[in-house]
């Protein structure tokens, strides 16, 4: 059997990095389409009534710039059933994401209805919450699902809101493949299919994870052959490196003024950039995995400043505000 790794790029990129997933997934072509479908069924856990067609939303979206998220929502995308899913990957500062989720399902929720259509009417939303950590340590499930229910009787208020979650910091890397169910088995796929110290398990997960995983290596390592992609990727780990470097030397600057000044000055130069770009404030928030309250009070304090933003009086200004 042939080497995954007989390319030694594969072992630069991993699926649950936000572009990639992006890529893999939501490119406007037949294979990318199916791939999806396979990957939301078992998620979803639709044996019985099955997705069979999807409608992608802006496909091939990807950002012009290293330094973007690569779409407001990761994916939107529209069912046959007429359910509208939004599939977010999440790497890092998970600190606010269960209420960032709760933002992005209220946004397809605002969208589930077209003008002078009857509630009656509204597509079902559904948020899946890919989030390469721990969210729930509370409980040992790596996959969760919320809806809208009351307190004490679990009464369902209503079915129109469906928030799921997979939680890959929960995989055990020593499980056995054969004692994994098929939600656990695309997990684990996700996780570990760019780590070259994990080989012969991503062999057993594709040969035994059905038509999600085998579809889904089929994209994956058509990317990691590509040299563009491979190009992209050298570029935004350098921007990572660069964004991290700027950070530490924002800190250390901040001995004198203060860390959470320095931090919060270096935040309020990151949303200045993205301003410049004309980017809304959702778009900030989404591209800098900040809680977009706090980014809609920078950019209100922004204001006036453009195209010249002085970080300084921004920050005057942005600490002159009432507290809350």
């Amino acid at each position: 059997m042939k080497s995954l790794f007989a390319n030694d790029r594969r072992r630069y990129f991993n699926i649950y990095d936000d572009w990639v997933f992006h890529y893999v997934f939501s490119r406007d072509t037949e294979e990318c389409k199916q791939a999806l479908i396979a990957v939301l069924n078992v998620i979803l856990q639709r044996e019985t009534d099955p997705i069979i067609d999807i409608q992608i939303k802006d496909p091939g979206f990807y950002g012009d710039h290293d330094d973007d998220k690569d779409s407001v929502l990761d994916i939107k995308s529209l069912t046959s059933s007429n359910e509208i899913i939004d599939i977010e990957v999440q790497n890092k500062n998970l600190s606010f994401y269960c209420d960032r989720s709760v933002y992005y399902g209220g946004r397809l929720v605002n969208s589930a209805l077209e003008k002078g259509e009857k509630y009656d009417k509204m597509k079902k939303s559904i948020v899946i919450s890919i989030v390469n950590g721990t969210l729930f340590p509370e409980t040992e499930k790596l996959h969760t699902v919320f809806r809208l229910r009351e307190v004490e009787d679990g009464i369902q208020l209503s079915d129109r809101l469906e928030l799921h979650f997979l939680e890959l910091g929960k995989i055990l890397p020593n499980t056995p493949v054969d004692h994994l169910d098929p939600v656990e088995k695309l997990a684990a796929y996700l996780k570990f299919a760019g780590d070259e110290k994990k080989e012969d398990y991503i062999q057993n997960l594709i040969q035994s994870g059905g038509d999600a995983i085998k579809m889904t290596e089929q994209l994956f390592r058509a990317l990691t052959e590509d040299e563009i992609a491979y190009e992209r990727n050298e570029r935004k780990l350098k921007f990572e490196l660069d964004r991290n470097t700027e950070l530490s030397l924002a800190k250390k600057e901040g001995i004198e003024q203060g860390i959470e000044q320095g931090e919060e000055l270096t935040l309020i130069k990151l949303v200045c950039r993205k301003l410049a770009k004309n980017k809304s404030v959702s778009q900030i928030a989404s591209e800098l995995d900040e809680d977009p309250i706090h980014i809609q009070k920078v950019c209100t304090a922004a204001k006036g400043f453009a195209p010249n933003y002085d970080i300084t009086e921004i920050y005057k200004k942005l600490m002159s505000f009432p507290k809350k």
